[in-house]
């Protein structure tokens, strides 16, 4: 069993007299009626000098308006075209590949037709050649001024 001999316990808490919650009223404010401002008299002047002001400001809003109107316009053209340009760049590339694909498999055909053997066979069949000898070769020395002299 457990040991409880220094247990204590706050009984005070659940006390509902001492510990109860009791709201207090505040006070209500009144609220007033708000008072309207008694408008001065403006002379024509004034009146004309702030219609000129105003329209001055509507046009400063106007025109930056239609800047930033341009500037995003701009923006959004330049992402389209460069939008379409990757997608061109990008056909180009995969036209490109299959090119360089066919490319080095013709390269390596033609290799394979022009060995050395095939065009030995070639010009021995088709072309009816025959492979030179010895006693067929003759030689000319041309390093004497006087004119060229044949050599065996």
């Amino acid at each position: 069993m457990a040991n409880n001999e220094m247990l204590a316990l706050d009984l005070d808490l659940f006390d509902v007299q001492k510990n109860a919650y009791v709201p207090q009223e505040t006070p209500k404010k009144r609220i007033q009626k708000p008072k309207l401002l008694e408008t001065k008299p403006v002379s024509r002047m004034q009146t004309a000098q702030e219609a000129r002001e105003s329209t001055k400001m509507a046009i400063r809003a106007c025109a930056f308006a239609l800047t930033m109107f341009l500037t995003i316009g701009a923006i959004i053209v330049c992402h389209v075209q460069l939008t379409n340009l990757q997608i061109d760049l990008t056909k180009k590339q995969n036209e490109l590949s299959v090119v360089e694909s066919e490319n080095i498999s013709l390269k390596m055909k033609y290799n394979s037709m022009m060995s050395m053997d095939k065009i030995e066979e070639y010009a021995q069949s088709e072309l009816g050649m025959v492979k030179r000898e010895s006693y067929q070769v003759e030689y000319f020395d041309i390093s004497d001024e006087s004119g060229a002299q044949l050599t065996q």
